[in-house]
């Protein structure tokens, strides 16, 4: 069970209690004062800590600074107000916390930043269970990059080209239902005790391909009032959405952070997707780099939706390194389309915004109209 230092704010202590973090199994240590934080920290060693920068007593940018003196590897999510001045913004950097969220917000953009800084899968991230057999055997294995033409696999042990393999792929959204393929490894490269396959599926009949599209494309959760809609892979010209508007009833969430490419044809059959579907209202949540430079692009991506929550490349000019953030619309919007600027967990430089900032938020321009 993760310990967690939190702020003694209403809306923080109300959305740790939202259903999203049960799975976390959290434990809450609640400080009222800058200095019950410090003390808390201390006997506790709390592996993150959510600190309101108003919190009482010597302010959450110090508290920040202060854990990240004592302990590095801690992780700190500072949460501000509405607007934050230049002035502020180079407090956030000094500080070297690791996520910086504006309030007020929701518990699915609190959640998505406390999973990520903890290490935990997000909502949607395994949308099916696979079972792998070679020679009649089921066999450890991790499989990625799933398709509807075959897929790479890891597995435990030897395995050689030309070996038959079968898979039992099991979706969490469709009762249990399980969909038996059979394929010919097309490739195989041992490492550390393991093999990394790669497999072809033989001739699939229409309503297997159909379940495997629809499988590595969207998963569909009914959550509370809402419906959320995962969803994953190329958006090519090769996708339909036509069987997805009947689930979209009422209020609708995307996730789209496993949207991991879109061609022009792609956003079209997209945008005509959104344009024909009768949805009460809709938001999209923690949008992948792909998905926001199409949407900054082509306002029709978003249509009438809104972006709560986006991922954004960051680099470090000092080491090289180079990852995505998770960043809060409401965040860039308090500071006037100025990214923020965190430090490199390889190096301790500055980790910095790698893009040109009115190319890459040119989405949330309409919200400041």
């Amino acid at each position: 069970m993760a310990k967690v230092l939190v702020s003694n704010t209403s809306e923080l202590l109300r959305h740790f209690t939202a259903p999203p973090f049960e799975r976390l199994g959290l434990e809450l240590i609640v400080a009222t004062t800058a200095d019950e934080a410090r003390t808390m920290f201390a006997a506790a060693e709390p592996a993150l800590v959510v600190i309101d920068v108003e919190i009482a007593g010597g302010g959450g940018y110090e508290v920040a600074r202060w854990i990240k003196a004592q302990s590095p590897s801690t992780r700190v999510i500072l949460v501000a107000g509405k607007q934050l001045s230049g002035d502020q913004m180079r407090e956030v950097s000094k500080c070297g916390c690791d996520e910086l969220l504006i309030a007020p917000m929701t518990a699915d953009e609190l959640h998505d930043v406390v999973a990520i800084q903890l290490g935990e899968p997000r909502p949607g991230t395994e949308g099916f269970a696979i079972r792998v057999e070679l020679a009649g055997k089921q066999v450890d294995a991790t499989v990625s990059n799933l398709s509807v033409d075959g897929v790479r696999v890891v597995v435990t042990g030897a395995c050689t080209e030309g070996q038959p393999i079968a898979l039992a792929i099991t979706s969490e959204d469709q009762a249990g239902q399980t969909l038996t393929l059979k394929g010919t490894v097309v490739w195989a490269q041992p490492r550390d005790g393991k093999t990394v396959v790669g497999v072809a599926f033989g001739q699939l009949d229409a309503a297997a391909k159909a379940a495997l599209a629809k499988l590595t494309q969207w998963q569909v959760v009914k959550d509370g009032d809402r419906i959320r809609v995962v969803l994953r892979g190329d958006f090519t010209e090769a996708t339909r959405f036509d069987e997805l508007l009947p689930a979209l009833v009422g209020r609708v969430v995307f996730d789209v952070a496993q949207v991991t490419y879109m061609n022009s044809l792609g956003v079209r059959a997209w945008c005509e997707f959104l344009r024909q579907a009768r949805i009460q209202g809709y938001e999209f949540h923690a949008c992948s780099v792909p998905f926001i430079l199409q949407a900054s692009m082509v306002k029709d991506v978003i249509g009438r939706g809104t972006v709560t929550s986006f991922f954004a490349p960051f680099h470090c000019i000092g080491c090289d390194h180079q990852e995505e953030r998770l960043l809060q619309s409401a965040a860039i919007l308090a500071t006037s389309f100025e990214p923020p600027v965190f430090k490199c967990p390889s190096c301790g430089g500055a980790l910095e915004f790698d893009d040109l900032p009115e190319r890459y938020f040119a989405f949330l321009q309409d919200d400041t109209d």
